[in-house]
C-alpha cells in the first residue's frame, strides 16, 4: 500500500506556496502599516517582513518567499497564518470587544469543536495545577487579565490577540476554560484561520506544559 505522505506534504507546499502568490502585487509597506509590523526595502526591490507573534519574531522575505520562524513556533500552519495577516492587514484598531467564536461571521457552524478540541484538553491540563498556566503564558508573551482564575491575553499578531480564561477545579467542579477572540480579528484573518490560530496557541502552551503527544495530535489537525 502506498504511503500518503508524499501527497500531504504536497499539499501542505501547495498552501504555503498559494499564500505567497497571493501577496503579489500588493504595496507590501503599506500593508505593514495597516498591520502593526515592519517592512524594511531591501537591495533589487526586495523586502524583510518582521513581524511579532507569540513572543517571537517571523521574519519573511519577498519576493523570495523565505520565512524564518522561532524554534517555539515553527509550524506550517503559522507560516500560512502570518502570509494571509500580511495579505488582509487593514488597519481596523481593536474592538476592546471580546467574544466567543461563534459570534465570529460564520463561527457557528465550527463552533462546537472548539471545547473539545481546544478549550477542554486546557482546562484538563492546567485547571488543576494552580499558577502553572502563568508560567508558561509568559513564555509566550501572554498577558495577565482579570477574567476567570487566570486569564492572559495572547499577541498571535499585531492586531489579532486571543484572549484565554481558566476557571480552576475542584472537588465540586470541574475546570472549565474559554478562548475569545476581539471581534476586530475576523479582519485580519477569516474565521477558519481563526480557529487554526487558537489551535495552534493550544498546542504551544500544551507542549510546555509537558503534553508533547497532545500539542502534536493538534498539530496534526491542523496542518
Amino acid at each position: 500500500m502506498m504511503s500518503g505522505k508524499p501527497d500531504v506534504e504536497a499539499k501542505r507546499r501547495a498552501t504555503l506556496l498559494q499564500a505567497l502568490e497571493e501577496l503579489q502585487g500588493l504595496d507590501l509597506c503599506r500593508q505593514a502599516e495597516l498591520g502593526g509590523f515592519s517592512c524594511k526595502e531591501l537591495e533589487d526591490g526586495a523586502f524583510q517582513l518582521l513581524i511579532p507573534s507569540f513572543n517571537g519574531e517571523i521574519e519573511i522575505w519577498l519576493p523570495e518567499g523565505r520565512m524564518s520562524l522561532p524554534p517555539h513556533l515553527e509550524s506550517l500552519s503559522l507560516r500560512v497564518l502570518a502570509l494571509r495577516y500580511v495579505k488582509l492587514s487593514c488597519g481596523v484598531p481593536e474592538s476592546g470587544e471580546w467574544i466567543a467564536y461563534r459570534d465570529l461571521p460564520g463561527g457557528r457552524f465550527y463552533a462546537a469543536t472548539i471545547s473539545p478540541t481546544i478549550e477542554r484538553p486546557l482546562a484538563d491540563m492546567f485547571g488543576f495545577r494552580r499558577g502553572a498556566l502563568g508560567e508558561i503564558a509568559a513564555r509566550l508573551g501572554g498577558v495577565k487579565a482579570d477574567f476567570g482564575d487566570e486569564s492572559f491575553v495572547f499577541r498571535a499578531f499585531p492586531r489579532v490577540p486571543l484572549l484565554l480564561v481558566l476557571h480552576w477545579g475542584d472537588e465540586e467542579f470541574p475546570p472549565e476554560c474559554r478562548v475569545l477572540f476581539d471581534r476586530c480579528s475576523s479582519r485580519y484573518l477569516n474565521t477558519d484561520d481563526l480557529k487554526v490560530l487558537a489551535t495552534q496557541l493550544a498546542a504551544y502552551l500544551m507542549k510546555e506544559g509537558g503534553g508533547a503527544e497532545e500539542a502534536e495530535n493538534l498539530l496534526w489537525m491542523v496542518e
